[in-house]
């Protein structure tokens, strides 16, 4: 029966350097954002000129096979002109689709960002009591200032609530006044 060793965890400075070396790999496989602009600018160029030239050999082959009636001299134009523009219009309307892809990648990836700030600020604004501060029982929202009731009512309303919007008798509700409910159209 043979022994192994089991390996000992890593020390903390052991682990700086591997960490290092992570970091350097993990860059040169994303790749640089001036490289995802070059591979753009390059299918771009290339989707912009395979096309078109693609189109004129096309054309030209088609020029060329007109000008003759005899099949063994059509052959020959219909063979350079025609299969190697076609070939081209695919290629360039490949480079062109790859264009696209790039650029509908690019704007997702921003759009999912933006969305990841505007999250991290929303959960920031909620972990920071912007919401009701009913910890007192006091009927506020954050910035709104204090809300408001009739002379005679029960239900705290925020002051551009429908069933309170052009009143004169408006009294705003004090903090920690007891006996208020919240108004369920308004909902502050």
């Amino acid at each position: 029966m043979t022994t192994t060793a089991v390996p000992m965890p890593e020390s903390a400075e052991a682990a700086v350097p591997r960490r290092a070396r992570l970091e350097r790999a993990l860059t040169r496989v994303r790749g640089s954002v001036a490289g995802a602009d070059r591979l753009e600018r390059w299918l771009l160029v290339g989707g912009g000129v395979l096309l078109p030239l693609g189109l004129l050999l096309i054309v030209l082959g088609w020029y060329g096979a007109s000008r003759t009636g005899r099949l063994f001299e059509q052959i020959p134009y219909l063979i350079s002109g025609g299969v190697l523009g076609l070939g081209l219009v695919v290629a360039g309307g490949f480079f062109y689709f790859g264009y696209w892809l790039t650029r509908i990648v690019k704007e997702s990836r921003a759009q999912a960002d933006r969305a990841v700030e505007a999250l991290g600020r929303i959960e920031a604004l909620l972990a920071g009591g912007g919401g009701w501060a009913s910890a007192n029982g006091s009927f506020a929202l954050a910035g709104t200032g204090p809300l408001v009731s009739t002379a005679t009512g029960t239900m705290a309303h925020r002051p551009d609530c429908p069933v309170v919007a052009g009143r004169d008798n408006l009294l705003p509700v004090p903090a920690g006044a007891p006996g208020y409910d919240i108004c369920k159209i308004c909902q502050p």
